[in-house]
């Protein structure tokens, strides 16, 4: 059970951390709560200890025969600070100890994590700035922060990312041992998600991809130092801010945006489930006294269309989700689309849709690695470990 400090310090949205430290207990974490004293201006000791179970210290002087600081500082696996002020920013970047979390963040090797939270002109100061380039420099991570509504009914850059996304990107990280930045200088496109195709005003046809593994894959990509665009088919949680979204619809959508994108990106991970057929044409609303009786007509092959205008120095992942004969029908698939890589999966009525934990097959002319049973994010991780040796022997 990896053990992860969740630091807090003193924002309004503070309050959020509540139902981040909530969503990290239910993914297995052992979340242990260290806010600065400013913190409790917002949730008080009584709140994290009911949640955590545990004693909260928020100064040095507390808990002095154990020597807090330097214990979980030690026991850490990952230390997270959300929400992170420009205060918490500056004095990490200062080397102050002049707190629990500040102590702890000086004192631990675990991998530190910023999400900062306040006014846009405090994010954009040229002293937070320095100090957020400061931590980076010594290896920490800092995820720039949403745009949206801020305290005092002000709207801007410097929201804190919902408890969520934070969550999500979290269990990415620590799906892996060690993250390192072995994707810098990539740039990667990802689809995701299902496509939809109209019937009529109210009706549509599309298919059961949750968006999952394809969202896993852009925050895996993030976290190992890549350059992320994402084409999004009806999924909402793709994060962080800094993954350039472009949101569409139908299959003639994806394939339209995924061919213009493609151009400028040197890994194509097309994991979006494209719908296999649209109606012939767009009705209106049809009456159910009518009955229905519809013409389906075959949608573009966005991953033929992508092998044939392949760039060089390109690499090209495909996804392969069959019901039977998983393997031998994603090798067919594999030499039919030229890919470099092909990522197949069982589905079923009950099987791999939204599910948490998943079993994929990697395919390619070096042969089938299995992961056998993991989560959709050590899936993206082990889809991505795969892509780095294939292409560092390949080019």
């Amino acid at each position: 059970m990896p053990k992860v400090i969740l630091g807090v310090s003193g924002g309004v949205a503070a309050y959020k951390a509540v139902l981040i430290c909530r969503l990290l207990n239910e993914s297995g974490h052992d979340v242990t709560i260290v806010p600065t004293p400013s913190a409790l201006n917002f949730v008080g000791k009584a709140t994290w200890e009911a949640i955590t179970g545990k004693p909260v210290y928020a100064e040095v002087f507390e808990a002095t025969d154990k020597v807090a600081h330097v214990a979980l500082a030690r026991s850490a696996d990952l230390v997270i600070v959300a929400p992170a002020t420009a205060d918490l920013l500056f004095r990490a970047a200062s080397g102050a100890a002049n707190d629990m979390l500040t102590a702890i963040i000086l004192t631990t090797t675990a991998p530190v994590i910023y999400f900062p939270a306040m006014h846009s002109e405090m994010w954009t100061n040229q002293a937070t700035s320095e100090n957020v380039n400061t931590l980076k420099k010594r290896g920490h991570i800092v995820i720039n922060p949403d745009a949206g509504p801020l305290a005092r009914g002000d709207e801007g850059i410097g929201r804190l990312p919902e408890p969520d996304q934070i969550s999500r990107l979290v269990n990415t990280y620590l799906a892996k041992e060690k993250i390192v930045q072995d994707f810098s200088g990539v740039k990667a496109l990802v689809t995701l998600g299902g496509t939809v195709e109209e019937i009529d005003p109210v009706r549509f046809i599309s298919n059961k991809s949750s968006g999952e593994m394809g969202a896993a894959i852009c925050r895996a990509l993030y976290l190992r130092g890549a350059k992320v665009t994402a084409i999004v088919a009806q999924h909402t949680a793709v994060s962080p801010h800094d993954i350039e979204i472009h949101n569409v619809i139908s299959a003639n959508e994806m394939s339209s945006k995924t061919l213009e994108l493609a151009k400028l990106n040197n890994l194509v991970i097309m994991a979006g489930a494209v719908s296999d057929f649209s109606v012939d044409k767009k009705y209106e609303k049809i009456q159910k006294s009518v009955g229905m009786n519809l013409q389906l007509v075959a949608t573009e092959d966005i991953l033929s269309r992508l092998s044939k205008g392949k760039l060089e120095n390109q690499f090209l992942v495909g996804f392969a989700a069959q019901t039977e004969e998983v393997i031998p029908k994603a090798i067919t698939k594999l030499a039919a689309k030229k890919c470099d890589l092909m990522v197949a999966n069982q589905v079923g009525f009950n099987q791999g849709f939204g599910a948490i934990n998943t079993e994929i097959h990697l395919i390619s002319q070096n042969g089938i690695v299995s992961s056998g049973t993991v989560t959709k994010d050590q899936a993206a991780h082990k889809i991505l470990d795969s892509i780095k040796e294939l292409w560092k022997s390949e080019h």
